[in-house]
């Protein structure tokens, strides 16, 4: 029997101490149970849970439950990216340890140090919120076997002709110091000033130069007109003298000039933005850089050398006005790319970087999209529009410290390139010496970058599967089941690593990709341990308990946002103290497992629908929705099961037919035990607390969790009509006697139902139940004069 009240923070505490001592989520590789594994995504060493992260992986974790229930053999590994720019900035703006102020060692050593702090109480966190991974395989992206198998991935790649080293200008970071991807940049809009400049050219006429960059004059080797503009004919293969600097740059013509914007004639600056870049290589242009690689102003900027980028845009302006090279400034909305980490306008620095080619696999990448079952669909989408739209090869080097090293030297004796042998992996080749595989010289010099934190992460199935290290293994796991992430590294993890997957070994990753939306708090914005925005689980577990914050976390469907709100909890707990309540009383009745009595209309009606919604709630699991599950549960245990089915059957309890009594215990017992097993995945806690006291000595299964999923049975189409009819009636009844005045214990005499003979035959069936819940003590059919405000049928209360 269970107590009256539970205590969560006691009962928590116990059952995730018991689960590890039974080993229950351990993946058994002996195992002939089919496998179902899910590719979990390795948490950033950047930060924090908070509530967004609780909700995403809460939503997965609650797939790997129900799949044991069903029989599989789980495979959920967990993992943190704990290598890279996420971990710098954290041991930067959080711990104020800047690169530029240690040396690279001790800069690395916080890194490590900052990493296995966030990932200890990261691990507490997941543990406190019941989340069901298997520990042994922890792994962390800094690993030596991580780091092998990166370098690993890079070498195989190197030698298949998939990777490469070049000099061209390359997205850059200017406050991070680093190349970037395509895929880390996000547009941001900004209002800013467009600048109409004076030119002059050698013949001493003026012309007209629209500009939002006044800075990157210094930079400027060229004009450009439409050949179709006719205003500027004559202007094609003169002169023009920049103002301020007096270069002479020539007037060429291209058809991507917009003869619409600003007046229609366009300087080339090397470089502004990707135009500048297509121009410059298409029409073989000088290079002049003005902006160091730290965002400040060089020398060939003159007196604005040191300024930061800001700085001298504003300086420029103020001197053309001086001038009167100003012709009008115009305010308008700008879209600029920024650094998806720190938000800072990028730039295009050229520098030496090391790529995977990526473009001339966009049919393929998209052809492989479409091979996987997307959650929801229309995620599938917006793959495909960033695979379209993808303008560059992936840059993987990073001008950063804490990193994946590149198993790269270069030999300054004969200018190879050197790459480590497979059987030498891991290495760093900072610190350890090589020779040339070509001329023999130890005059090495190191690869000083590090890999992009996506090349490693990019990785996680063939990390987690055992890719270079027992192949076997990886032929059975790969690919994996499912791919849980949240929507906005669609561009990044999921497509990195389809790339990645398709490179080595010609095949999908993973068959399912769930992907989750974010958790906004109130205010509109979404919950970010960088920006400090959000709210700890680990205080909603303290404070309402884990089972608590779990049905928050599956209050919106797969795929979409969820604003956090303090009341939506609340739902939450009183299910916890409902089911807690009706098992309490259940658990009153049973002093042994009931057998199958002569079961009475309700209680086909009860368990014909528990087997519609035990289809309802695993589709809903199946299809990775558990707000979908979660919403069919609740809808038949709190709307149907509580308010209907237990007081229809109170009377017959507390009666003196024996028989009945044992129906409904058979039926109290068979419907409870599947209620806390489909809501096992979700509330884990508190169906094991009331599986270990009520049904563990008879149904055997060590845990809830390692129990069968329940079984539907035959529907019994007649005793759910009836059971319709009756709740009608009695819902009619109940609004009677409230509005009323009256207790529901309070007796009926009579009541007069208006029916046709069919179903007049129906009601028949049903009458016990009604008299027996209600407390009517006659029934009668006929003509009504005064019929209550009710619903399908008209019923008079008579005396």
């Amino acid at each position: 029997m269970l107590p009256k009240k539970f205590d969560h923070k006691e009962m928590e505490e116990k059952w995730i101490k018991q689960w590890e001592d039974w080993g229950i989520y351990r993946f058994d590789p002996n195992s002939e149970k089919p496998v179902f594994s899910i590719d979990t995504p390795p948490r950033y060493a950047s930060g924090y849970l908070h509530m967004g992260h609780a909700k995403n992986y809460i939503e997965f974790e609650i797939i790997a439950r129900f799949m044991r229930m069903l029989g599989y053999n789980v495979f959920l590994p967990n993992g943190y990216d704990d290598n890279g720019l996420p971990t710098e900035k954290y041991v930067e703006e959080k711990l104020g340890v800047k690169k530029s102020d240690v040396d690279r060692e001790t800069f690395i050593n916080k890194c490590k140090e900052a990493a296995e702090k966030l990932e200890e109480d990261m691990t507490n966190t997941f543990k406190r919120i019941g989340f069901s991974c298997d520990w042994s395989t922890l792994y962390r992206t800094i690993s030596d076997y991580a780091i092998k198998t990166a370098q690993h991935s890079f070498i195989d790649l190197y030698k298949k002709g998939e990777i490469y080293r070049r000099e061209e200008p390359i997205l850059w970071c200017p406050h991070h110091e680093t190349a970037l991807a395509q895929a880390e940049i996000e547009d941001k809009v900004r209002k800013t000033k467009l600048n109409y400049i004076y030119f002059e050219l050698e013949d001493g006429r003026k012309i007209e130069i629209a500009t939002t960059r006044p800075e990157l004059l210094p930079s400027c080797v060229g004009i450009f007109v439409h050949p179709e503009d006719e205003r500027y004919n004559d202007l094609v293969g003169k002169k023009a003298i920049v103002p301020i600097f007096g270069q002479k740059v020539p007037i060429m013509t291209d058809e991507k000039v917009d003869m619409n914007f600003g007046s229609g004639i366009v300087m080339i600056c090397t470089f502004g933005d990707t135009t500048d870049i297509e121009w410059w290589r298409k029409h073989n242009l000088p290079m002049k850089i003005s902006i160091n690689k730290n965002g400040t102003m060089n020398d060939l900027a003159g007196k604005y050398e040191g300024m930061k980028i800001e700085e001298a845009r504003k300086a420029i302006i103020e001197d053309l006005k001086k001038e009167d090279l100003i012709i009008k400034q115009e305010e308008i909305t700008q879209t600029v790319g920024c650094c998806w980490r720190c938000g800072t306008p990028v730039e295009f620095i050229p520098t030496e970087q090391w790529f995977i080619k990526t473009l001339e696999h966009k049919e393929k990448m998209i052809e492989l999209g479409r091979k996987i079952k997307w959650y929801p669909e229309y995620y599938r989408k917006r793959y495909e529009d960033w695979v379209k739209n993808l303008k560059w090869d992936w840059c993987i080097s990073r001008q950063r410290y804490y990193g994946v090293p590149f198993p790269v030297w270069y030999c300054k004796e004969c200018g190879n390139i050197v790459v480590a042998k497979e059987e030498d992996l891991p290495v760093d080749p900072r610190l350890q010496k090589y020779k040339c595989d070509k001329c023999g010289s130890e005059n090495l010099e190191p690869e000083m970058d590090v890999m992009d934190t996506w090349m490693t992460s990019s990785l996680t199935p063939q990390i987690t599967t055992k890719w270079i290290e027992d192949r076997e293994f990886f032929k059975k796991m790969f690919p994996m089941n499912l791919r849980p992430q949240a929507h906005d590294i669609i561009r990044t993890w999921a497509f990195y690593t389809i790339l990645k997957s398709y490179l080595h070994e010609n095949e999908i990753p993973w068959k399912d990709i769930m992907v989750s939306g974010y958790v906004y708090v109130e205010k509109g914005m979404a919950m970010s341990s960088s920006k400090g925005i959000g709210k700890s689980p680990l205080k909603v577990v303290e404070e309402k308990g884990a089972d608590v914050l779990r049905y928050w976390a599956t209050g919106a469907s797969v795929g979409e946002d969820l604003i956090y709100r303090e009341k939506d909890l609340v739902r939450g707990q009183k299910i916890l103290i409902k089911l807690w309540n009706a098992a309490r009383f259940i658990s009153l009745h049973l002093d042994k497992k009931p057998e199958k009595a002569n079961l009475k209309v309700e209680d086909r009606w009860i368990l014909s629908e528990l087997s519609r919604v035990i289809k309802e709630v695993e589709k809903g699991y199946k299809e990775y929705n558990p707000n979908k599950a979660r919403r069919t549960i609740e809808n038949f245990f709190k709307n149907v099961y509580c308010d209907f089915y237990l007081e229809m059957v109170k009377h017959r309890l507390y009666g003196e037919d024996d028989e009945s009594k044992e129906a409904v215990k058979y039926t109290l017992y068979k419907s409870l035990l599947a209620i806390i097993k489909m809501y096992a995945p979700i509330i884990p806690f508190i169906t094991e607390e009331i599986y270990q006291n009520i049904f563990k000595e008879y149904e055997k299964d060590l845990s809830i969790h390692t129990s069968k999923w329940p079984e539907p049975e035959d529907v019994d189409e007649e005793s759910l009509e009836l059971g319709e009819m009756a709740m009608d009636i009695i819902s009619s009844l109940r609004h009677y006697k409230t509005e009323n005045n009256m207790r529901m214990s309070e007796p009926l005499k009579k009541i007069v139902i208006d029916a046709n003979e069919e179903k007049i035959e129906k009601l028949k069936k049903i009458e016990e139940v009604i008299k027996g819940t209600m407390k009517v003590d006659e029934i009668e059919y006929g003509e009504v004069k005064n019929a209550i405000d009710s619903g399908s049928f008209k019923i008079e209360v008579v005396g």
